[in-house]
């Protein structure tokens, strides 16, 4: 018999595609492997050879994979493959799985390293390849020219550093180390403060605050942001409830005040969302427009039709929705007219900008006459100077927040500076 020969494209390192004819062979037992294949359509059989004939061990169709093992070091192949009818397939090389890698967690990296390197050192043992030592058990080596000699430790650390930070958030959670701090969100037109952003903190035992930047990435990347983002929501309701009853004693018009709390991506998915959302107004007699829900262009992008689905239900129960970080993402205007937001938050590297280009000034201009067509508020973010604040003011932004108005501040300092502003 021949040896196997390829068809159609041949296998660049990203990976191809092979298109094969009915009995063409992928591969032989004792081929030595450097690919896995993914079937996109048509049908493989998986076989061994013998004396008597060929034994057929498994026919695998569409989206099924095999000869993975040979991306754990170039295995020989311990069975052969081919095309039972006329059959394309996408080649997975080292290149491509180091490039899948490279965009996934420095958790999974390090536990598929850690897997990958035991299946190798098993079939050294099986083969008499290797001494199985536990020095040989320690390493995987991806192919050369990857930087993994130097990425294996460093996803190691990192993977050791995250699953510890997701237990101590988990325990600081269950521990009510985690707090609300509100953020005060002003109207331009006049300086009073129209409504809070909610944004967490952790509290040590110790009463220090761990720096957001360490933490926030941890849950929002885990599922820890579902419990999480409940409780905010709750908490945020909550707070907004004492907020409200400092305001109506002082406010001189009708408008109520309002609470922004952020949506991650991975909350799209959680089916108790929105009754949590329903249930905290319910809870303290909010309206419904008082709460304003902020998700970001990348959120939107990533599952467009959960959120879609959600972000409806939320706007039919009369919640506010809000771009976050607007202009910072690819598709800003192509989703506009799709998702029912309310509107818009400037990111605060446009109010920078626009402080010392007038470039930059154009770009904010632009983005709050946008809004002003779509009958959309904007806010803007990051104000930090009376100057920033009069020309936000003056080329007709509603909203604006940043540590010129206020910073972040537990409930009862911003009870205390309601109070005060009002007065």
């Amino acid at each position: 018999m021949s040896r196997s020969r390829r068809s159609g494209k041949g296998v660049d390192d990203q990976g191809s595609q092979r298109v094969l004819e009915a009995g063409e062979v992928i591969f032989r037992e004792g081929d030595l492997g450097h690919h896995a294949y993914l079937i996109e359509s048509g049908a493989v059989e998986i076989f061994i050879e013998r004396p008597d004939g060929d034994r057929v061990l498994a026919q695998l169709g569409p989206d099924d994979l095999f000869g993975e093992m040979a991306l754990v070091g170039d295995q020989t192949r311990t069975a052969g493959a081919r095309a039972v009818v006329a059959t394309s397939l996408t080649v997975i090389t080292h290149n491509l799985l180091s490039d899948h890698l490279d965009r996934a967690s420095p958790l999974v990296r390090h536990l598929l390293r850690v897997t990958l390197a035991r299946c190798r050192d098993a079939l050294r043992l099986v083969s008499g390849v290797g001494d199985g030592s536990d020095a040989s058990m320690r390493t995987f080596v991806m192919p050369q020219g990857h930087g993994a000699d130097a990425a294996g430790p460093a996803d190691r650390d990192l993977a050791v550093q995250r699953l510890r930070m997701e237990q101590a958030l988990t325990e600081a959670m269950q521990r009510r180390q985690l707090l609300l701090y509100y953020q005060p969100i002003v109207k331009l037109s006049g300086g009073q403060i129209a409504g809070f952003e909610a944004l967490v903190r952790w509290q040590r035992p110790d009463g220090a605050l761990v720096p957001p930047g360490e933490f926030i990435w941890v849950i929002e990347d885990s599922q820890l942001i579902l419990e999480f983002g409940r409780w905010t929501l709750r908490e945020a309701a909550a707070g907004l409830q004492r907020l409200q009853a400092v305001h109506e004693q002082k406010q001189v018009d009708d408008d109520r005040l309002f609470c922004s709390v952020n949506l991650s991506v991975r909350q799209f998915g959680d089916a108790k969302l929105f009754p949590t959302i329903r249930q905290a107004l319910i809870d303290t007699g909010l309206s419904s427009e008082q709460l304003h829900l902020e998700i970001t262009e990348s959120a939107v992008l990533n599952n467009p039709d959960a959120a879609l689905e959600l972000l409806g239900r939320c706007r039919a129960l009369g919640c506010h929705l809000v771009v976050d970080d607007f202009g910072t993402g690819y598709s800003s205007l192509s989703y506009l007219h799709r998702l029912p937001i309310h509107g818009l938050k400037l990111d605060r590297s446009f109010v920078a900008d626009a402080a010392t280009t007038e470039r930059g000034l154009r770009i904010v201009r632009a983005i709050g006459r946008l809004a002003q067509d779509l009958d959309m508020y904007a806010v803007a973010e990051g104000i930090e100077t009376p100057e920033q604040a009069a020309w936000c003011q003056d080329i007709g932004l509603a909203f604006g927040q940043g540590y010129f108005f206020g910073r972040p501040m537990p409930l009862g300092a911003a009870i205390d500076a309601l109070g005060q502003a009002a007065g």
